[in-house]
């Protein structure tokens, strides 16, 4: 295998894998040679993007980039590009060759590499779901496939634990859930779910989008064969649909969503509705947290120190108001 000229990494790499499709790249087996040793300068940098754009026209990517060697580089970071080294042995599907000499890290590396440098765990948490946000793409966009699951994150760490930040990714993907459609939904998810000593109310991380089999008189209630739940606890038969100003709005959709939620009632199902104005609102989530809880049967008890001030401090970490209106 001839040795790559450019190797992308950390945030870059999950730029280039949203704007480019999976037959654009080829995902490899092993990390040897798939790095090169040292950066480019900046004449040949040009010219491998000039390169890369003519062969993926819908790639792009925002400068500086992340670009990866294996060691350390004679050549500084520019404005162009950021120069990462990474002497590790990897072991998995680190990296998609791009063509042309070119590579860029597959998702979990990238997770796992951004792990590293992230002084927020809370901000790896916003990471996943099958929407993109600036983050993990240029634009914001939803019903778009996930660059990788969890377990598949979790098994890459496992699988190079001498890797920096392999122990702090796998420590967050304790409390990430595959599916979640939106960055609201992980914000509710991270605020219900994680334990009181992260500023969470503790009630366990949720399924994402479960899905629920229609029984035949939930069937003929909506014409729907199943139903979609947001932030789901199905040994609970518990759902907590977030009511986004965008798809529940209309009388069309409040019907529907009527009927949804009496075939989920006739099924033995709670539903609890959470609006974008509650989970502004600290005194609003603190209420509907506490049905939530009462429903699975949890205890209320508060063993952390400044739980309130952790709860604060978790709602600024995640962009949410303070405020108790």
């Amino acid at each position: 295998m001839a040795s790559p000229s450019i190797c992308f990494g950390y945030e870059t790499a999950l730029q280039i894998l949203r704007t480019t499709g999976p037959r654009e790249r080829t995902l490899l087996r092993s990390g040897a040679h798939t790095m090169p040793d040292r950066a480019p300068g900046m004449c040949a940098f040009r010219q491998a993007l000039e390169s890369l754009e003519t062969l993926h026209p819908s790639m792009m990517l925002e400068q500086p980039a992340h670009l990866l060697v294996s060691r350390v580089s004679q050549c500084r970071s520019t404005s162009a590009f950021t120069v990462r080294v990474c002497k590790t042995t990897l072991h998995g599907h680190p990296f998609h060759r791009l063509g042309n000499g070119a590579y860029v890290s597959s998702a979990p590396l990238a997770f796992v590499h951004i792990a590293a440098q992230e002084d927020s765990m809370i901000a790896l948490l916003e990471l996943g779901g099958s929407y993109q946000t600036k983050r993990t793409g240029t634009s914001s966009a939803y019903q778009v496939e996930p660059l990788s699951s969890v377990r598949s994150l979790a098994d890459f760490a496992a699988r190079n634990p001498s890797l920096r930040g392999a122990a702090k990714a796998a420590k967050a993907l304790r409390y990430v859930a595959d599916n979640s459609a939106s960055p609201r939904e992980t914000k509710k998810a991270v605020l219900l779910g994680l334990p009181m000593m992260y500023g969470g109310y503790g009630l366990g991380i949720p399924r994402m989008n479960y899905e629920v089999k229609a029984n035949p008189a939930a069937r003929a209630l909506t014409g729907k064969s199943c139903f979609r739940c947001d932030l789901c606890w199905p040994e609970a038969k518990l759902d907590v649909e977030y009511q986004s100003r965008e798809s529940h709005s209309g009388e069309e959709k409040r019907i529907e969503d009527s009927r949804r939620t009496n075939a989920l009632a006739s099924m033995g199902w709670t539903v609890v509705s959470v609006t974008n104005d509650e989970l502004d609102s600290l005194v609003a989530t603190d209420a509907i947290a506490d049905r939530i809880r009462k429903h699975l049967g949890k205890r209320s008890q508060v063993r952390v120190a400044n739980y309130h001030s952790r709860k604060l401090k978790l709602r600024r970490q995640l962009g949410l108001p303070i405020g108790y209106d």
